[in-house]
């Protein structure tokens, strides 16, 4: 079976990005330095990360099985270790609730799956710029600081309770393109290899790819992570292979897959 002729989440709500500049960064960590313009093609964006619900989809249409979803080391690495689903996926508490965003898939099964979907990775310049917009805001929300009602994270990295919430539990957590729940709850792969930015591309669209087998970059914190790690330019990075209940993934698409303005489906 090779890769599907039709998107198979073509239903599945997506936001259109529109070409434009934003500000990269920030000068508040050494790694969100150097503040830069950028540049950036029109996209389209998930309005939700990917679901268990989504994520069951994948499973049963061999996703798992079928290696031309999977990069070559992406293959081996699901093939060596038996991982038929998600770490979590027999827990109920982060499996059990078809709403909520699938979690303990490491970065080349999140590939896989936007593969399946028609889709792809968002760059780390796509989701910061998807997140923060041309006015550059601090949070997707706005420049409010974070509290409970907005997102799901652990003041100070002490959470009172682990579990996660669906995207609109918090409504005010959607950015300036109606891109909801990029704050907290999980972080999210995006397609880069993580690097400090001066070492990087600094044209129109950049993304980093280094060895497949790098860390890769994820954005917007989690339900461990404290208020620090909500902010639209924050980075963080994992080796390709974790796959623990920090992280999640959402899905893009080049703007000429996309459709209309504003909300693309």
């Amino acid at each position: 079976m090779g890769r599907p002729t039709e998107r198979p989440l073509a239903a599945a709500p997506m936001c259109a990005v529109p070409a434009g500049t934003f500000r990269r960064g920030s000068g508040l960590a050494p790694d969100e330095g150097p503040v830069a313009d950028v540049a950036m093609s029109a996209f389209a964006m998930d309005r939700d990360p990917v679901s268990n619900g989504q994520f069951a989809r994948f499973i049963e249409d061999g996703g798992y099985r079928t290696a031309a979803y999977w990069t070559p080391a992406g293959w081996e690495f699901v093939r060596v270790r038996g991982i038929t689903a998600p770490t979590y996926w027999d827990d109920p508490l982060w499996a059990g609730d078809p709403e909520v965003p699938v979690t303990g898939v490491s970065w080349w099964e999140a590939l896989a799956f936007a593969r399946w979907a028609g889709r792809t990775l968002p760059t780390e310049a796509q989701w910061e710029y998807a997140c923060r917009g041309p006015a550059g805001r601090t949070y997707p929300w706005g420049e409010d600081p974070p509290e409970p009602a907005l997102a799901t994270y652990a003041p100070g990295c002490e959470p009172e309770e682990r579990r996660p919430t669906r995207p609109g539990d918090h409504p005010r957590n959607v950015s300036p393109f109606g891109v909801r729940d990029m704050a907290g709850n999980f972080a999210e792969w995006c397609l880069d290899t993580y690097g400090p930015y001066g070492d990087g591309p600094v044209g129109p669209d950049p993304v980093r790819m280094t060895d497949e087998s790098d860390d890769h970059v994820v954005r917007g914190g989690c339900g461990l992570h404290d208020e620090d790690y909500l902010r639209g330019s924050a980075r963080d990075y994992y080796h390709p292979g974790l796959r623990d209940n920090l992280i999640g993934f959402r899905c893009a698409l080049p703007r000429e897959s996309g459709t209309g303005e504003g909300e693309a489906t």
